[in-house]
Parts: C-alpha cells; structure tokens; sequence
C-alpha cells in the first residue's frame, strides 16, 4: 500500500502574472512505504511548462536533484527519493519551475518520509493444526485484520474469509471454516492499524511417494546397479506429482534416511546421510530440476521400535517426500541443499 498526501495545491512563489492567476503546480508526496517500494515525490503541472528542477537533501547524506523539460499542463512528472533502508528521512529542499512564457519562481519543501519496517509474519510448524483449523500468526507490528483462503491439493478455494482482533495485535489466533478436502494453502493478508498490508504464504501440504526400498550393501551408500530400476519407478512417479502440483505451489523434494539400530549412533546418521545423499544424486542425474534436500536420521526416528543392536528391515528405509517446506520431522537436525 502506498499512503499519497497533498504537499501543497500552491502558487509559485515568483510575484508573475501566471502565478497570481492561480495554481502553477500541485504537488504530491508518497510519504510512507512498506519494505521494497519507494517514497515519491509527484509533480502535477496546472500550466505548460518549460523546466522544473527539484533538489532535495535529505538525513544521512541522500540527495536528489533532477530536471524535467518541456511539461505540458494536466500532466505529472514522478520522482523516486533514493531512499532505500527502513525508517524515517527528513528532507529539505526546493522546486523550480519556468514556465512556456519565459517567467518562473521557486518553493521550498521540507517533508518527512518513512519507510515501514516489515511485519515479519509467520507461523511456526507447532502454531499450524489442520485439524482444528487453527493458526498462530506472529508479526513484528500490531495486526488489526486477516485475510485468509485456504486452497485444496486439486486448486479449489475451500474456504476465505477476513478475521479482525478485538485489538491491533503482535499475535492473532486465528480459525477458519471450510469444504472437505485436502489443504494444499493458506494464504494470509495481514493489515496493520494504518492499512499497510503484508502477505505470508503457507505450503503445509505434502506427498509421500510410494517406492521400493532400496538394499545396500552392509555399511555402504552406492546405489547397485540392480536397485536402479527401482529409483528409476520413484522418479516417474516423482515426475507425475511434479505436473500434477507443480502449477499450485512451488515443488522441493525431500530425502529422508534411516537405519536400523545396529552400530553407533554417529555411525547410523553418518551412513543414513550419505545414502540419502546418494538417492538424490541418482534423482537428479536422472533429471529432476527442481530443489532437492536431503537428511540422515539415523536410528532417531524408527519406525519399528527396537531395542539397542537390532536388525529391523522396517527401519532400513528412506522417505521421498514431494512438499514446498521442509517437512516437521521429529530428530530433524537441518536439511541439506542439494547442489
């Protein structure tokens, strides 16, 4: 949202006919911004003119001086102040404007300028429950309204609507009603007190992709040539829920390793990383485009529980999970990037 306010509807200071006829110019300030824009100075001319300089300085060492020629009336002239960083900039200067006949004049300015900090919203995997329909949104300014939709796996809007706290607040517990049918995303548009707006997408949809185990060979991560084919089944498969999703959000796959609970602890994260690492490589050489991440769990995450020392063919397993965040794995100590 950009916030316009009227700086001045005035005549030229210069004593001219033209002048004291009425308006030679109106000009415009874009005073306050969210992160990314710019604030702007707009310059409306009511009478051909031949030239407008406008010099400002501003805090901190910013200045602007720029020349426009040759205005006709009814028309405007936009110039972005070079501020960039958050926060407020006070700015002195002047506006010089000769007219088509030859005679001109000069008003001074002196204006603030601000550029909003963000509203940094977010929700934490453990603030999101889909099943009560629930969500903790978090920001670094009071919320006064939220915008919300929420879009199932097939691109249907399942529900919206807009929530409003009693107050302006930095945590909005939020609900929400729907129509049956699997959450691909929520979508959230929050507004602060002055009607600065802010979106923050959610992406907690995600599909484990049905495959074969791969074996290895006792304490090695190569992919055998006779478990390729194997890989090259979960590919396609990878491929199909690429086109079928990769329209609604953006596509990342997931590997996840396991062990059973045979050998050090260290060992197992160590070997489950590493064969990770190989089935995304395989994946990727074989020509998947998309970010891949991958992570050993070792025996920190069984499937099976077992005592210390066990051989569980249940637990020697990795997961292929197509999804656009990192997936809320229990024993998750960090996801890799896939080069």
């Amino acid at each position: 949202m950009l916030r316009a306010v009227w700086v001045a509807m005035a005549c030229l200071l210069a004593a001219t006919p033209v002048a004291r006829a009425g308006n030679v110019v109106d000009v415009r300030l874009t005073d306050k911004v969210v992160p990314g824009q710019q604030p702007s100075l707009s310059v409306d001319a009511q009478a051909d003119l031949d030239s407008l300089v406008l010099t400002l300085k501003g805090d901190g060492g910013l200045a602007l001086s720029e020349r426009r020629a040759r205005i006709p009336r009814q028309s405007s002239r936009s110039f972005p102040l070079p501020q960039v960083k958050p926060g407020k900039v006070r700015w002195r200067g002047s506006l010089e404007v000769k007219l088509a006949d030859g005679t001109g004049g000069a008003m001074p300015l002196d204006f603030t300028t601000e550029i909003m900090a963000s509203m940094e919203l977010r929700v934490s995997a453990g603030d999101l429950d889909l099943e009560r329909r629930s969500l903790l949104l978090r920001a670094a300014r009071p919320v006064a309204s939220v915008d919300w939709s929420v879009t199932s796996e097939e691109g249907l809007e399942l529900g919206q609507g807009t929530f409003s706290p009693p107050a302006p607040a930095r945590e909005v517990r939020l609900g929400w009603e729907q129509n049956p049918g699997t959450v691909l995303k929520i979508a959230l548009l929050a507004r602060d007190g002055e009607g600065f707006t802010e979106s923050l997408d959610l992406f907690p949809w995600r599909w484990s992709v049905p495959h074969e185990e791969l074996v290895f060979e006792t304490g090695q991560a190569d992919v055998l040539p006779t478990e390729a084919p194997k890989l090259d089944r979960s590919y396609k498969l990878i491929q199909e829920g690429l086109a079928k999703y990769g329209k609604l959000l953006p596509i990342k796959l997931y590997i996840a390793g396991h062990t059973d609970t045979v050998a050090a602890a260290e060992t197992n994260d160590r070997l489950s990383e590493q064969r990770a690492l190989s089935i995304a490589r395989y994946l990727r050489a074989k020509g998947f485009r998309q970010p891949i991440f991958y992570q050993g769990f070792g025996e920190r995450l069984l499937k099976v529980e077992t005592p210390d020392e066990t051989d569980e063919l249940q637990n020697r397993r990795a997961e292929y999970l197509l999804a656009a965040e990192p997936p809320p794995m229990q024993g998750a100590r960090g996801w890799k990037t896939l080069p």
